[in-house]
């Protein structure tokens, strides 16, 4: 099963395991270095790094990378357990951003539910946008919403009419890069 391909061009379905694991560990890494008052890169070695890790891992075993992913969790649970000054802290993403630690929990979210969806398994209810919980989309869909619209003038920036009548599900999807809608540029808030 997980040298299928994914729904990720290029990336089978260990890869995007893989990279869920070490997604994980790197949002630990950020909140240990933030409770020591440190802000350090979210992947050691920087974007490079992270490509290489994913490529060796993805050739894993399907019982290798469910036991990595668990780990990862379980690590990363335990960080934020254990958070304490950290919380006030800052971390830098991959792309350079600096962020306040208490947006890293719905990074996380994001990450796990829109890869889980990526992974191409319909069988296991894991194919795209779709197979989000809704707790997620409600959640996600108000914190994008809001960053497309502070890219306009305040209070008079809404979501085109081609995306307000979609289902919550295709406006987070849309405003994360993940569908097309016809005749709609894409919504460029996504990376």
């Amino acid at each position: 099963m997980v040298s299928r391909p994914s729904l990720l061009s290029g990336w089978t379905v260990g890869h995007v395991l893989a990279h869920i694991a070490q997604q994980g560990d790197s949002i630990t890494r950020l909140f240990l270095a933030a409770e020591l008052g440190e802000i350090v890169d979210q992947y050691d070695g920087g974007f490079a790094a992270r490509v290489d890790a994913i490529n060796q891992a993805a050739s894993r075993t399907a019982d290798e990378q469910v036991a990595d992913v668990r780990r990862s969790i379980y690590a990363l649970e335990g960080a934020i357990a254990s958070a304490r000054e950290g919380w006030f802290g800052s971390a830098r993403m991959v792309s350079g951003i600096e962020v306040r630690v208490t947006d890293l929990p719905l990074r996380r979210w994001r990450e796990v539910e829109v890869h889980r969806g990526d992974l191409g398994l319909a069988e296991l209810d894991c194919a795209g946008p779709d197979s989000w919980s809704l707790d997620y989309v409600r959640h996600d869909l108000s914190v994008m919403t809001m960053q497309w619209k502070s890219r306009g003038s305040m209070g008079l920036t809404d979501l085109p009419q081609q995306i307000r009548t979609q289902s919550p599900t295709v406006r987070l999807a849309w405003l994360m890069g993940r569908v097309t809608i016809e005749g709609l540029a894409p919504a460029g808030l996504m990376g």
